[in-house]
């Protein structure tokens, strides 16, 4: 009985600590279980400290009922809309917060990783909206189909950064996501990075080193996912990207970067429409992206970059294409 008592009391004291990170608060904006966009959702996962993240798991973890095997849109002039993948309808407004006009700024861990992968990233990233209002006619609408869920269509790149501080040290072979955040804290009081709720940051890894949830590693469990956390009052949106050089993230025929940007297309719409887990997703919970992960993947007119399609739910009067995955052209 004493042994029982002991274990009630140490639940209770857990369960009312808030989690610290350098200078930043853990908040999870009371999303339990009832509120993790519904359970059972593969792209649903918890940092190791119980905060709920949002996954893009690899490719053969997801079991499709209209797709197996991920795929490439085929060619076709103008804008193309396919079957959702995954998820139950329309995307529903849960009255959430939105990211408007949003920014992106990516952190790359070392100068050696940086040098492998900047340049595309950066240029993908600067080209990813092209600050147009969106319209169907429009064949670099690859950002801006969000503009039905946000009322905005901006999305600026901010100077990334590169880490020269981890240029000597070995990466380690582990680092749990609440590590991930206590980086980006540091980060921000080291004065190296301005905390800005307005920005989602973007943190690239190096090869080898793999990043760790309670629902597993990267490279098995998920190719890159996003969340957000309290910093010094600010509600700091981040997504991570693991180094995709590995089986469960690669596909035949694509690069490591290619792998890269089409996660990074999915975590930066899904990071703007659904920053704090709690605005658009669909009834069985699935983010937009969610709804389109690795089938009908198209590269851009802008950066001939390979990204994936975005979800859209279409309007009535006939703005957006609907309801479906919208590839612009290919």
């Amino acid at each position: 009985m004493k042994r029982v008592l002991g274990a009630v009391v140490v639940a209770i004291l857990l369960a009312g600590t808030q989690l610290i990170f350098g200078q930043g608060q853990s908040q999870d904006h009371g999303q339990g279980l009832g509120q993790d966009h519904g359970q059972g959702n593969p792209f649903i996962d918890h940092s190791d400290n119980g905060e709920t993240i949002h996954v893009l798991p690899p490719q053969a973890a997801l079991h499709s009922p209209h797709d197996t095997d991920p795929s490439d849109a085929p060619p076709h002039a103008g804008y193309a809309v396919y079957g959702a993948s995954y998820g139950s309808g329309n995307l529903i407004n849960h009255g959430g917060p939105v990211m408007g006009s949003a920014r992106f700024q990516a952190v790359y861990w070392n100068t050696s990783l940086a040098n492998s992968i900047q340049n595309g990233i950066d240029s993908f990233v600067a080209s990813f909206s092209d600050h147009i209002a969106y319209n169907k006619s429009d064949l670099s609408a690859d950002f801006t189909i969000v503009q039905q869920y946000i009322n905005a269509y901006e999305l600026t790149a901010n100077g990334s950064f590169v880490d020269t501080t981890h240029d000597k040290g070995k990466a380690p072979n582990t680092y749990p996501d609440s590590s991930v955040r206590s980086y980006l804290a540091s980060l921000f009081s080291g004065g190296k990075l301005l905390a800005d709720e307005g920005t989602v940051y973007g943190l690239y890894f190096p090869s080898g080193m793999k990043i760790s949830t309670q629902g597993g590693m990267s490279c098995s469990s998920f190719c890159g996912y996003h969340g957000h956390f309290i910093y010094n009052g600010l509600d700091i949106k981040y997504a991570v990207f693991p180094y995709t050089d590995c089986r469960a993230c690669s596909m035949p025929g694509k690069q490591v970067i290619d792998i890269l940007t089409i996660v990074t297309s999915h975590e930066i719409r899904e990071a703007v429409t659904d920053p704090d887990l709690n605005a658009w997703y669909d009834g069985a919970g699935y983010e937009a992206d969610d709804k389109c992960a690795w089938h009908n993947l198209y590269r851009t007119t802008g950066a001939g970059a390979w990204v994936q399609p975005e979800y859209s739910n279409g309007t009535a009067d006939g703005k957006y294409p609907g309801a479906g995955c919208v590839v612009p052209n290919q």
